[in-house]
């Protein structure tokens, strides 16, 4: 009696119709089991520092033209006055960020006051930082 060989063909296929099944279970653990907290606050460690000494800041000075006039901090001065008083404070001595001067100018202000005005920051080694308006304002 002669035996056959008969080759069983075993099936290649992974059985997949049960994971999304444990999908499904995983997603609802992790929802039920998750802790959502706000933090309220956080713990820090505040610098001891000397209390009698009171910090000074210094406004960052602003010349604002006008058609008529000129405004050093909101007082009005003139020419040579913006130029003794932007010289006292030293520009040369301190750091870029601390020479800053504002410009701000009305779209009416002739060109030329314009120009001495940036010219007298300039010369006495102040950075003019010019302030304008967002259109539509």
């Amino acid at each position: 009696m002669p035996f056959s060989l008969r080759k069983r063909q075993r099936e290649s296929r992974v059985p997949i119709d049960s994971f999304s099944d444990i999908a499904f279970l995983l997603i609802i653990f992790f929802i039920l089991t998750t802790s959502i907290r706000r933090l309220t606050g956080f713990n820090t460690e505040l610098p001891a520092g000397d209390k009698s000494a009171t910090p000074t800041t210094e406004k960052t000075p602003t010349v604002g033209l006008q058609v008529d006039r000129v405004l050093f901090n909101d007082s009005p001065v003139s020419l040579e006055e913006l130029k003794t008083q932007l010289l006292a404070r030293k520009f040369a001595s301190r750091p870029p960020g601390d020479r800053v001067v504002l410009l701000d100018a009305g779209a009416e202000v002739v060109y030329q006051v314009y120009f001495e005005v940036m010219s007298i920051i300039t010369a006495a080694d102040g950075v003019v930082g010019i302030l304008s308006e967002e259109e539509g304002k």
